[in-house]
């Protein structure tokens, strides 16, 4: 029991320091204004288990938009659905 508190706490952990800083995670309506949100925009990003290894990936402004948002709800999620024990 005890491990699986450890485990769970951890990985709420890992998922909370994965995430950009606020301010770059959820860009309001404001920063977007003159912006084209159909221009595709890439990225480098780096491969889960390597130091090295790196993937582009391209999508529209909106879909960075749309999945920069996923990604704060879920950890937020995950931070709040913490297993506590009795």
């Amino acid at each position: 029991m005890k491990r699986l508190i450890l485990v769970a706490t951890m990985l709420a952990a890992s998922a909370a320091f994965a995430q950009p800083p606020a301010r770059h995670s959820a860009p309001d309506a404001g920063a977007n204004a003159g912006l084209d949100m159909s221009e595709m925009v890439c990225r480098s990003q780096s491969t889960v288990g390597s130091r090295l290894t790196r993937q582009r990936v391209c999508a529209t402004r909106q879909q960075w938009l749309e999945q920069s948002r996923a990604d704060r709800l879920y950890t937020e999620k995950a931070q709040t659905n913490r297993i506590w024990p009795q």
